[in-house]
């Protein structure tokens, strides 16, 4: 199942569009605010043949333990050239708990095509993160 919704800007005026999902699927670019912040983007891993592209939560939790939470209350994805994963035609999956997942064989015409690039992004309490 894929829980996802989707957050445009338009392009306007020469200013590239912002285009995301969100999980949960409520959650907006707007709504990590107060004591919650965005990270960095995460781009852990490239599609390859044998799988997809994944973004896995707890293996960039290992990888930059200071600039990300052990509990994230959002996560954010985009394709790595900022737009929106349903624009690509991939079946994806995404939570908090998990990550990001995009599996070849889901996408049509696996066989010549590849997974997007993607990254992502999560929302964790401030004091949790390295400045």
């Amino acid at each position: 199942m894929i829980f996802a919704v989707l957050f445009t800007i338009f392009f306007l005026n020469g200013v590239l569009s912002q285009q995301s999902v969100f999980d949960p699927y409520s959650y907006t670019q707007a709504s990590c605010t107060g004591s919650y912040q965005w990270t960095m983007w995460f781009d852990t891993n490239d599609p390859d043949m044998s799988q997809g592209d994944v973004e896995i939560t707890n293996h960039i939790q290992q990888l930059f333990p200071t600039f990300m939470c052990t509990t994230p209350t959002a996560i954010e994805a985009q394709t790595s050239f900022d737009a929106n994963p349903t624009t690509t035609g991939d079946i994806f999956r995404i939570s908090v708990k998990d990550g990001f997942l995009c599996l070849n064989q889901r996408v049509t015409g696996y066989k010549t095509k590849l997974c997007t690039d993607y990254k992502v992004r999560y929302c964790c309490l401030s004091t949790s993160l390295q400045n």
